[in-house]
Parts: C-alpha cells; sequence; structure tokens
C-alpha cells in the first residue's frame, strides 16, 4: 500500500522537489542532526531516572534513523507535498547508510564512554553487520 501509493507520484515532481535545497536540507537538517542531538539529550536526563544502558542505546538508534515510508501515507493522508515526502524518504535512506553508525557512535561514546568494568566501548556489544543488513 505504502509502496503503491509512492509509485503513484510523479517521477519529474521528485526530481523538482530534490532540487528544492531548503526543503531538503531543512529534512536532512532535522533527520540527522536535531533528531540524533535530542535523543541524546533524552538519554543524558533519562539515565538518571532508571535508563538502562540497553534501553539507552536502544533510544539512540531509533532516534538516528531515517524516516520510513509511512511519512507518504501521513503526507497522503493530510494532502501535503508527497513528492517532498518520497524525495526524502529516498534521499534519507542513503544518507542514513553512513550517518546512523556515525551518529550511533558519537552520541552513545558521549552518553556512556567507556564501560568501567570492561574498558571498551559500549558499542563493541551493538552487531554493525546486523544493523546494517537490516
Amino acid at each position: 500500500l505504502i509502496f503503491g501509493m509512492s509509485a503513484t507520484v510523479d517521477f519529474r515532481r521528485i526530481k523538482q522537489q530534490l532540487r528544492n535545497c531548503y526543503a531538503i536540507s531543512a529534512g536532512v537538517t532535522m533527520q540527522f542532526i536535531i533528531m540524533p542531538a535530542l535523543g541524546f539529550m533524552a538519554v543524558v536526563l533519562l539515565k538518571k531516572h532508571g535508563l538502562t544502558t540497553p534501553m539507552g542505546i536502544t533510544l539512540l538508534l531509533v532516534t538516528s534513523s531515517p524516516g520510513g515510508s509511512y511519512s507518504n501515507w501521513w503526507c497522503s493522508l493530510f494532502n501535503a507535498d508527497l513528492a517532498l515526502s518520497v524525495a526524502m524518504t529516498a534521499l534519507s535512506t542513503l544518507i542514513s547508510i553512513a550517518a546512523l553508525p556515525a551518529n550511533l557512535v558519537l552520541y552513545s561514546h558521549l552518553a556512556y564512554g567507556l564501560d568501567a568494568e570492561q574498558e571498551k566501548s559500549v558499542l563493541s556489544s551493538v552487531d554493525f553487520r546486523k544493523l546494517i543488513i537490516s
């Protein structure tokens, strides 16, 4: 359903939206700078209230991940710019190949540093191979 909805958008409109530098840069900034930073702030604030390390890493992973295709459904439902949503979904998926691991490494190191017992990063327990495949 979601793919079919995205497939109805004229490719010329998607190309036109990819040239919309203001909208694309605002979306990329929100997706890969603001959202991970907000996730980091939430982890720092919630650590004092019982947020465990696995829960914190999961929160950082979710806030560092790109937006999905459901944004296309919401845009269609509310008669928003579906072409811009499809363009942002495609672009953010490509950018996330490098940005997701980079944000995860940066913010998990800032939030947790090194594991005191093992003297290694908390991320050493993250299986990046499976993360990339998924």
